[in-house]
């Protein structure tokens, strides 16, 4: 992970390869107990990978199962030959579940950001398999559509909101030059991604995962992003389900969480809303006590589901 020194370096650890339905190469992490053990999955976000949820292996795998992969294009996972889109992020996903759910084991799926957007994907493009595959369900940090329009990474006056919401969603789409790891752009890292008062170390590592993602990667992620939709899967996702988001995220706000969990909430899925003051995008990072916390909440109240 980051150092030889972090704790999930001493944890058991497995690697192997899936194989999404289109033939892509998925890169995936095992740590800590075996089969027999509860079973957590995690899906990381836009221009990040599996190391990102270090703060979450490092806190479960010494009494559960904990799964990781890389999202298609980033870190060691292949970008495969289909073009990018919210259907992808579900197919994915539903190989990874195909691959380590055991008959007496679902998981409780985790998703941050793009992560969500791969849930609530997975749940559109494969309803018959979430409460197969799965017990429960955190949304972080995520929405399911406009989020050009309802960031607050560029604040302006109303008039210049428009042109400036076009320019954002040319820039995600835009691959860009390599981004170096310089001061310069571990402010600009912690500045759209983090809460004001993130830890220097926190920001170092957060900058570091994002700054190794391919630009063309986060370039063609970024096209999906600028127009996706998968409010479709909102419906689908037929177990229980935390929200949480940090009150100071700029990238995927409040209002979306806000929402996520009121549409649950009407059917009765929501187990719980999480809003976490003073925090930004990176809340597993950023608040790793309350996120974990959160999960296991909701890990508790569904262990008896996974069989």
């Amino acid at each position: 992970m980051t150092s030889d020194s972090s704790k999930a370096g001493l944890l058991s650890r497995r690697s192997r390869e899936v194989l999404s339905s289109d033939g892509t190469r998925l890169f995936v992490e095992e740590y800590g107990l075996g089969d027999d053990a509860p079973l957590l999955v995690f899906s990381h976000g836009w221009a990040c990978q599996g190391r990102f949820w270090r703060p979450q292996i490092e806190h479960f795998a010494t009494t559960h199962r904990v799964v990781v992969y890389d999202q298609r294009g980033h870190g060691w996972s292949d970008r495969g030959r289909a073009p990018f889109s919210s259907s992808v992020l579900g197919d994915d996903l539903e190989a990874v579940l195909r691959a380590v759910v055991t008959s007496n084991r679902k998981a409780l799926v985790t998703g941050h950001s793009m992560g969500g957007m791969s849930i609530m994907g997975w749940a559109a493009e494969h309803p018959e398999s979430v409460p197969v595959l799965s017990r429960g369900a955190v949304l972080a940090s995520t929405g399911p559509s406009q989020l050009v329009s309802k960031s607050t990474l560029i604040g302006s006056p109303r008039r210049f909101r428009a042109s400036l919401e076009r320019a954002f969603a040319a820039g995600l789409a835009t691959a860009g030059p390599e981004m170096l790891d310089t001061r310069f752009n571990r402010r600009l890292v912690k500045y759209g991604t983090m809460g004001p008062h993130t830890p220097a170390d926190v920001v170092a590592e957060c900058s570091d995962i994002v700054l190794r993602c391919p630009p063309a990667v986060r370039g063609m992620w970024g096209r999906v992003l600028a127009t996706i939709d998968v409010s479709r899967g909102i419906d689908s996702l037929t177990v229980p389900t935390t929200v949480i988001v940090g009150s100071a995220d700029k990238l995927t706000p409040a209002v979306h969480s806000i929402d996520l969990a009121d549409r649950l909430q009407q059917r009765r899925r929501l187990h719980e809303f999480v809003a976490l003051p003073q925090i930004g995008h990176m809340i597993n990072m950023e608040a790793p006590n309350y996120f974990n916390e959160a999960a296991a909440r909701l890990d508790a109240a569904t262990v008896g589901d996974g069989f």
